[in-house]
């Protein structure tokens, strides 16, 4: 599906490299919805219309949710040795927003990191493809080696070959994103447990709003603790009439048994 453009820019430091190393003033910008945010929960729509779903499935992720303040903290604590690469890497594009689609800006706004390998094979792919190619998801996930031992700075992000992706090297990398990055892919976080991993991969069928024959999807999440540990779950469901959503299968969770939503 095509990505939709959102205008708010990502200042993450001031104008120096320097300002990482300190603690940033208090934030007094109002928070406000990025312009052009599509996603709403779409189920209770899809209930209204009449249509249920064909196939659905349910998957839970974790997560370390950290807010740019926490810049100038080591891991697990925060993010200082991804500091200079996260300045350079998501001024390239704008703030795609917080789980609920507003940007706190500055030093308020979340970020998700989670170990490369946590992450569906199907998102992966979809994440380098869309730096390889300069695709409309570019810079919504940046990649990042881990920090080796004894260097407490990550350069710049794991540049994309041109063919096949080494997997014995994705245990050494990590992801970071706004959660707001993640609305464009929910399908893919959650096809390999499906039963209709096709459709659900077909990004081409995901919408915001529910329609017959649509994917759609939705994320909820638990707030992180004080050791920044974040659950997030999706559901995704493809749509349909009320008479083939009767044939169907039943919803899988993540051990494959019935889902309970």
């Amino acid at each position: 599906m095509k990505l939709s453009v959102l205008p708010v820019a990502l200042a993450l430091v001031a104008s120096s490299s320097a300002a990482i190393e300190r603690r940033p003033p208090p934030n007094n910008i109002t928070p406000h919805l990025v312009d052009g945010w599509l996603w709403k929960d779409p189920f209770p729509a899809a209930q209204e219309a009449g249509l249920q779903p064909t196939c659905e499935v349910t998957k839970h992720f974790w997560a370390l949710e950290y807010t740019l303040h926490d810049l100038v903290e080591k891991p697990p604590y925060g993010l200082k040795p991804w500091a200079g690469a996260l300045k350079k890497f998501f001024s390239q594009r704008e703030y795609p927003g917080s789980w609920s689609g507003y940007d706190k800006h500055g030093y308020d706004r979340a970020l998700l990191k989670m170990d490369y390998t946590e992450v569906p094979l199907a998102v992966r792919k979809w994440i380098e493809e869309q730096d390889r190619t300069g695709g409309e998801g570019k810079g919504l996930f940046g990649v990042f080696t881990k920090p080796e031992e004894g260097n407490d700075k990550v350069g710049n992000v794991v540049e994309t070959p041109e063919g096949e992706v080494d997997r014995s090297e994705d245990e050494n990398k990590v992801v970071i994103f706004a959660p707001g990055g993640i609305y464009h892919t929910l399908p893919l976080w959650v096809a390999e447990s499906s039963e209709c991993p096709d459709q659900l991969l077909d990004l081409s069928k995901y919408k915001p709003t529910p329609e017959n024959g649509n994917v759609v999807g939705w994320p909820d999440h638990k707030r992180p603790g004080i050791d920044h540990k974040a659950e997030f779950r999706v559901v995704a469901k493809v749509l349909g009439e009320k008479a083939a959503a009767a044939a169907a299968p039943e919803a899988t969770a993540d051990d494959g048994s019935k889902a309970e939503l």
